[in-house]
């Protein structure tokens, strides 16, 4: 049975209790992943094992001229990188042995004239708009991005497919296949992971440059008809619309490297998954009473997944490899109502698909202690629910004041797993069943083998402001050793040795953690 903590167990018991022989749920290495983590001096890369290229500016990338455009987040201006950004990136990946996950733009507009290459995102745009000046207005006011946004205009301003229902793929597709020719098929250790763009659910407020040119009148939660330059599509709905545009990207990608995954929907509200519009024109209506199609239980999430199944029965080929979400709750939301909903919709709809959660993070985690407990939280629950890719955003060590990177109690938490003893010591590769009865401690567990185990790796996770003493831990249908290896993670502190822990008959009596801890026993035969 699996209990609300994201912890499960076979057997009743008290105190901790680890079956070894059940769950065995394969732990991918790729939940253990950040977002763009390049800098020589961001440590993020000695804990994680992949990199995400992504975010609001990315889903406006023109591979060819290095620019981006992040939307209303920066007044809605084209922006100019170094001219080699993304095969940067994904060299520097290699270099570190991180897999890439490349964001692959699926609007159809790009940016193509840089308007500004100040890095302090101060635009001076012309035509009378020195007012988008970015944050501050003169008189000290804050100025809104769509006042100018709209004033600006189109500034993503090269279209490379033509509406959905004449899309042309051939730029982007483009792009993976120049990915294959510098740095092998994703089978080869090249790009192993796309997302199909980011945050769709986002679009209505964030792309006001473009959104009216593609559901006019870009108004929120009104009957949309698609525009394309050489007339209209009425008829087609941002639901159908981003439908159609991930069935052609991803066909397009796939074409370009078979061996490469595909992540699909990516969006920032889980609730969005039910309907891609719900979190912005509520539940059942859009604005002008046209009825939703989508509910909890017949989501938009299944439509998709279903044009996917669809596509693969007919062409002998997968085209989507992971439903994707952004921040999907705590890690006990994750367990009872986000992911479990996910997994059931792709049981009912399209057995093979995995889950993804490519973007999401823990608050504070510079200045707030109890944020390492939080993310040890995150990782052990994508490891028990068999999560394919996860990506921390952004960074784990991120820069202070003076431009240094500091390693984020995040960071910590990562290195329980992926580096406890300094050495390169890691968590285990296959999800054990786990369970605690004391209150506040969660407990994950991990062997390096479903059928003959040698190592078994306990996570106790202590998320209380109180210590715990002379706590039981039972193994079970593991032929433990007499002692463990023990680490710890006090107050987010880095990983420290711990005195070895006595094992008698599968059983460690008189266990003590501290408050707000993370601790690890390592145990062999």
């Amino acid at each position: 049975m699996c209990g609300a903590n994201g912890s499960c167990q076979t057997k009743s018991g008290s105190g901790i209790v680890v079956d070894a022989t059940s769950q065995l749920t394969p732990i991918s290495p790729d939940i253990y992943g950040v977002a763009f983590a390049t800098d020589d001096t961001d440590d993020s890369y000695k804990v994680a094992t992949l990199d995400r290229w992504g975010g609001d500016a990315e889903t406006s990338y023109n591979w060819q001229k290095d620019m981006n455009n992040s939307g209303g987040d920066w007044n809605c201006a084209n922006y100019a990188g170094s001219g080699n950004g993304t095969d940067t990136f994904v060299q520097t990946n290699k270099s570190r042995n991180l897999n890439t996950l490349m964001t692959i733009p699926i609007t159809g507009w790009l940016a193509n004239v840089a308007t500004s290459t100040d890095s302090t995102y101060n635009a001076q745009l012309g035509q009378n708009l020195s007012f988008c000046n970015y944050p501050q207005l003169p008189d000290g006011g804050l100025l809104t991005s769509g006042t100018c946004c709209k004033a600006i205009g189109t500034q993503e301003s090269i279209l490379v497919d033509k509406g959905s229902n004449n899309l042309d793929t051939s730029f982007m597709g483009n792009w993976v296949s120049h990915f294959v020719s510098t740095f092998g098929a994703a089978s080869k250790g090249g790009v192993k992971y796309y997302q199909l763009d980011n945050e769709p659910d986002n679009w209505q407020g964030l792309r006001q440059d473009i959104y009216p040119a593609l559901y006019p009148p870009g108004t929120n939660c009104m009957d949309y008809s698609v525009k394309i330059a050489s007339g209209s599509e009425s008829g087609v709905s941002p639901n159908d619309d981003i439908m159609n545009r991930s069935v052609a990207y991803a066909t397009a990608i796939k074409n370009a490297d078979p061996t490469a995954q595909v992540l699909f929907l990516s969006v920032m509200n889980p609730d969005d998954m039910i309907n891609l519009l719900q979190t912005e024109c509520g539940v059942g209506t859009w604005g002008s009473g046209m009825a939703i199609p989508y509910t909890i239980d017949k989501s938009y999430a299944m439509a998709m997944m279903a044009k996917g199944k669809q596509y693969e029965d007919t062409n002998h080929q997968r085209i989507f490899d992971c439903l994707d979400s952004h921040y999907p709750g705590s890690a006990q939301e994750m367990w009872t109502n986000t992911l479990s909903h996910f997994q059931g919709w792709i049981n009912s709809t399209y057995p093979g698909t995995g889950i993804c959660v490519s973007e999401y993070n823990v608050a504070n985690d510079t200045s707030d202690q109890a944020a390492a407990t939080k993310e040890a939280d995150y990782l052990g629950t994508f490891g028990l629910m068999g999560v394919r890719v996860a990506s921390y955003w952004t960074t784990l060590a991120p820069k202070d004041s003076s431009s240094n990177h500091v390693r984020s109690y995040s960071y910590n938490a990562f290195a329980m797993f992926r580096n406890y003893d300094g050495a390169g010591g890691k968590f285990g590769n296959v999800s054990v069943g786990a369970a605690s009865s004391y209150s506040g401690v969660h407990a994950y567990a991990a062997t390096d083998s479903a059928s003959n185990p040698t190592t078994l790796w306990i996570m106790m996770v202590n998320t209380g402001t109180s210590a715990q003493s002379n706590m039981t831990v039972t193994i079970n249908n593991f032929a433990a050793g007499t002692s463990a290896k023990a680490y710890q993670s006090v107050s987010g502190a880095a990983p420290v040795a711990a005195a070895n822990a006595t094992i008698s008959g599968g059983v460690l009596s008189g266990v003590s953690i501290a408050a707000n801890s993370i601790t690890l026993l390592v145990v062999g035969h």
